[in-house]
């Protein structure tokens, strides 16, 4: 073949590979998420059954001030099994996935009031104490450590509701919000900025400034580690280690699910990076998934009683800030 002919043949070639990137982004590495290697069975994991509770429409609990009414001693389920009575359902299950043992612990209230929050000492204060004082001071069925957003690290950062009140409004960085309408239903900002939460105007009951969000609005997140911001979130909560997670989820009106999961410190191999942790809320069914602060600050507290990591190593870090539903049900 001639030497004109030959590059007539390979100049368009050339181009068209070089080209390629630009034609079809899709083949660039790392542009989309790879893809999750579940340590588990579907049919391994347990089953979303809905709740009839026998008084629905309770009076709501005021959100500012102390919670009114404590659980009754005789609607404790054995074996930490859960909670019921009128107002209230909370169910713990448990599955050992991998090497990883969970507790799935299903939630539904009565009214969205029964969803509340709470912080050691009130803001700004960053005091702590471990998550089973603060649950037993606010007459907790259920409660969960929160995002600890009084922590120094977060700089201060992000627009916080409480309970009903705004706390704090500054630039949220590149955190992912979660908004708790007055409904009790869930809303996920990625990368959130002040004006994206403020569209939700006096409707907030409660936000949070962590993350990230893993299911939103029924559809698995796909991170994207060379974006910069999906990034440094993953650097900073150790997005790609295996860890202790905490996930609050929101299955349907007024109903929940907190999954719990062990991490190394109990089992060597144990525990759940977030896309898997991820991953494992998507294939709940959860309609919203979003990360709570983990790793040894994880909690789950059943009245006064930490439930996880029964028998194993078990580090009690304090927290400053829980997460806990309540019952709406008088009890003299």
């Amino acid at each position: 073949m001639k030497t004109g002919k030959l590059l007539a043949w390979l100049i368009p070639l050339v181009l068209l590979l070089l080209l390629i990137p630009f034609l079809v982004p899709a083949a660039v590495p790392g542009a989309e998420a790879e893809e999750v290697q579940r340590v588990y069975s579907l049919d391994e994991l347990p089953v979303y059954q809905p709740v009839t509770l026998e008084n629905p429409s309770p009076d709501p609990i005021p959100l500012e001030g102390k919670n009114l009414y404590g659980p009754r001693a005789d609607a404790f389920l054995p074996d930490d099994g859960g909670y019921v009575d009128s107002t209230l359902s909370v169910r713990v299950e448990e599955r050992t996935l991998g090497k990883t043992k969970v507790l799935f612990t299903w939630i539904q209230i009565a009214d969205p009031t029964q969803l509340r929050t709470a912080t050691f000492r009130p803001y700004p204060s960053a005091q702590e104490a471990y998550a089973t004082s603060i649950a037993e001071r606010e007459k907790s069925v259920l409660a969960i450590s929160g995002d600890f957003f009084v922590g120094k690290e977060k700089g201060g950062r992000g627009v916080v509701w409480r309970n009903g009140k705004l706390l704090r409004k500054r630039d949220c960085g590149v955190y992912d919000s979660l908004v708790i309408d007055r409904a009790g239903d869930f809303h996920i900002i990625r990368h959130a900025t002040v004006e994206q939460v403020g569209a939700f105007g006096d409707d907030i009951m409660h936000s949070f400034v962590f993350g990230p969000g893993l299911v939103i609005d029924g559809e698995l997140t796909r991170f994207n580690l060379k974006d910069e911001q999906d990034d440094w979130i993953f650097r900073h909560i150790g997005g790609q280690k295996l860890a202790q997670r905490n996930v609050l989820c929101q299955m349907g009106p007024l109903s929940y699910l907190v999954i719990t999961s062990e991490g190394p410190e109990q089992v060597k191999g144990a525990g759940f990076t977030i896309p898997e942790i991820a991953q494992l809320a998507c294939d709940m069914g959860a309609i919203q998934a979003y990360n709570l602060d983990g790793g040894s600050s994880t909690w789950l507290v059943l009245g006064t009683e930490r439930i996880q990591n029964k028998g194993r190593p078990n580090k009690r870090r304090t927290i400053a800030d829980i997460v806990y539903f309540a019952t709406a049900e008088p009890n003299p």
